[in-house]
């Protein structure tokens, strides 16, 4: 019997979502899930409510792949990162450049979920809330 997945979000939505990490350490690392940002969509603006380094990827195999590289190096292309950033004490939000689009790779979760993994680069230890604001183009 097929199952019934209800839609949460209209093509061309504007949406914001906000998920907060467990207290970090300075350079310290958590992953977040942000759901209901749909399978494709443009991000249109991030902020975090203490400095953070934030990567964005299109499947948590990309994440955890990704894990440990070093701020100081850009990613590989292809490997599945989809938008690094950082914020800063005087920047704590960032309007995300041209074409900052995201699609989630993963066919298993019913519910499409944009992976992250944010980073406290302050120098004190806090809870990062991360909010991510975007255009769904495919719920």
């Amino acid at each position: 019997m097929a199952s019934w997945q209800p839609r949460t979000r209209l093509p061309g939505e504007q949406v914001s979502v906000t998920r907060t990490s467990t207290p970090l350490l300075p350079g310290a690392s958590a992953l977040l899930d942000l759901p209901g940002l749909g399978r494709l969509g443009h991000f249109i603006a991030v902020a975090t409510d203490a400095p953070a380094w934030l990567s964005f990827y299109s499947s948590a195999a990309a994440r955890e792949a990704d894990g440990s590289r070093p701020i100081s190096r850009d990613p590989e292309p292809g490997s599945g990162v989809l938008l690094d950033l950082a914020t800063t004490a005087s920047a704590l939000s960032i309007t995300a450049p041209p074409g900052g689009t995201y699609f989630s790779a993963e066919s298993a979760p019913p519910v499409p979920l944009l992976r992250a993994l944010v980073r406290n680069t302050g120098s004190s230890q806090a809870a990062i809330a991360v909010t991510v604001t975007a255009v769904v183009l495919a719920p």
